[in-house]
């Protein structure tokens, strides 16, 4: 992925960044708040990262644009708030959610991968994605995500283990040998017990609702699994009905543009109030005039690409429901024992508690074990060496690309997040991101760009900088990095003298104001690429 532009403004003030070049930039400036974590965060939002930008700067009334590269395609995005529109040289896609566009990007831009959420595959959020490779200056936490949604970093490392083509239920560390041998003692003592309730062995149907071993082994499971399904279903049909509305309200549109076009054939449209003939469509963020008829065809496109899309989708949760709905009929066959043979061995299962009770506490414990033992039998061994070695690798190229960087520092990392509550000095930090963001990079090998915003945060010295930018000009990708020089660098045109470095200046940038009137002729004219756009 190449980054080309980022532009973010609205009619009245912009801002455009159009001088990246495709190998090593560095966005720099003489002081802060001139502008460069702003520029790294429209990026990075404008294609579906989470909002991380200042309480002081009023994003939601903005519009973020960015055009990129992919495998020698063209994409022009833009956001406001909550909704995306992707535009590529044929077609124009508009979304009203970043979760949606995901499946777009997944299906033709780049592959999106998917991990085990509430038993369930699902695409990871765009934001976990990103955070391979870029690294925001604020909400820094090496111990954890610096965004924190709905995945968590367990999460982020079941989507390394996919994207390096490994993926599968996560590996559990509870030892195997252990768990067997717990599990054949207390199956000996339950098969003890068991002996001396006599209810079991005279009437097992009586037992299955008087004892509490058989509810536990029986009733219970049974209960449990059709409270399971029907939570399911429930879910699923909540699921698929969000979509079939979703999808109603599309074809509906598409009905009322269809209409529109013959009423434009027949004669003009006008508004009673002020008389104006613009017509517009919008999705509560992102508004299109759709006079234009090639505009109008091209929206009419888009949408019914997101109703086949959503046809698919609703499909697919039918499926899971008629799967779901087969199960449930399946447990409900079959039926307790009345009530009148209930009674007449209602003295013998009091008399016989104690042994039951004891029986239920050693059911449980089986069950709590089976299903550790279970996580484990799920992954085969193959894999969970294959995993190891990957893991090995990685923790080996973070180690080795900190002592290139700092021989003499003591850190050892041990995994790609640190243990919580662990704090790094000075530069650690930014030493630990580093390592990090360029071993995954060499390992996954990802086409995605490496950006890190403030990559100099902690008073990085100046001889481990040179060693990191000698290691990024190695790197064929596009990488981004943003540095606030002191007066001395700046003077010294440190950047600029530097070989296989773009050097970007931002320092004449107002302060606290990057957006202006210069650039708004500029930042309109992309906006006209995205055809009937109103803003």
């Amino acid at each position: 992925m190449l980054i080309k532009k980022i532009a973010f403004g609205d009619s009245e003030e912009a801002f455009v960044e159009s001088r990246l070049a495709d190998g090593l930039n560095v966005i720099f400036s003489d002081d802060n708040n001139r502008g460069k974590t702003l520029v790294m965060q429209g990026l990075m939002f404008s294609l579906g990262y989470e909002s991380i930008f200042p309480s002081s700067f009023n994003y939601k009334d903005k519009y973020f644009y960015s055009k990129v590269e992919v495998d020698n395609v063209n994409y022009e995005f833009l956001r406001k708030r909550n909704s995306i529109a992707i535009k590529t040289e044929d077609s124009l896609q508009i979304f009203n959610s970043v979760g949606e566009a995901r499946y777009f990007l997944d299906e033709f831009v780049f592959p999106v991968p998917k991990i085990l959420k509430e038993t369930r595959l699902a695409l990871v959020d765009l934001s976990l994605l990103y955070e391979l490779f870029f690294i925001g200056q604020d909400n820094r936490n090496p111990s954890g995500l610096i965004s924190k949604g709905q995945f968590n970093k367990s999460d982020f490392k079941a989507m390394v283990y996919d994207l390096a083509g490994l993926s599968d239920n996560q590996v559990n560390t509870d030892d195997i040998k252990s768990i067997k041998e717990n599990i054949k003692s207390f199956k000996y003592q339950l098969k003890e017990i068991r002996k001396k309730i006599s209810i079991i062995r005279q009437n097992p149907n009586i037992a299955e609702i008087a004892s509490r071993t058989y509810d536990s082994e029986v009733v219970q499971k049974k209960i449990k699994r059709i409270t399971e399904i029907n939570e399911n279903i429930s879910k699923l049909k909540r699921f698929r009905q969000r979509e079939i509305n979703r999808k109603s309200k599309l074809e509906q549109l598409i009905t009322e543009l269809n209409s529109l076009n013959r009423d434009l054939s027949e004669g003009n449209v006008q508004c009673g109030d002020c008389g104006s003939d613009k017509i517009v469509y919008s999705n509560s963020d992102l508004t299109f005039e759709i006079s234009n008829i090639d505009v109008r065809n091209g929206i009419m496109k888009s949408i019914g690409q997101n109703i086949s899309q959503k046809a698919d989708i609703i499909m697919d949760f039918s499926g899971e429901i008629n799967s779901l709905q087969s199960e449930l009929n399946e447990e409900m066959k079959d039926t307790p024992p009345n009530f009148q043979q209930i009674v007449l061995y209602q003295e013998q299962a009091i008399s016989e508690v104690d042994f039951d009770d004891q029986a239920f506490s050693l059911s449980n414990q089986i069950k709590t074990l089976e299903d550790q033992l279970k996580s484990y039998t799920n992954i085969d061994e193959s894999l969970k060496e294959e995993r190891k070695s990957f893991d090995d690798n990685l923790l080996k190229e973070m180690n080795d690309l900190y002592k290139a960087i700092d021989p003499s520092g003591n850190l050892v990392f041990e995994d790609i997040f640190t243990k919580k509550g662990a704090t790094f000095s000075g530069s650690e930090g930014q030493e630990f991101y580093f390592c990090k963001v360029i071993a995954l990079r060499k390992l996954l090998k990802h086409n995605f760009p490496i950006m890190i915003d403030s990559f100099r945060d902690g008073e990085l010295s100046t001889g481990k900088e040179a060693k990191m930018l000698k290691i990024y000009n190695k790197i064929d990708s596009k990488i981004i990095l943003t540095s606030t020089l002191k007066d001395e660098e700046y003077s010294d045109d440190k950047y600029s003298k530097l070989d296989g470095v773009n050097a970007v200046d931002y320092s004449n940038h107002q302060d606290c104001k990057i957006l202006g009137k210069q650039h708004v002729r500029e930042f309109l004219a992309l906006m006209l690429g995205f055809e009937g756009l109103v803003l």
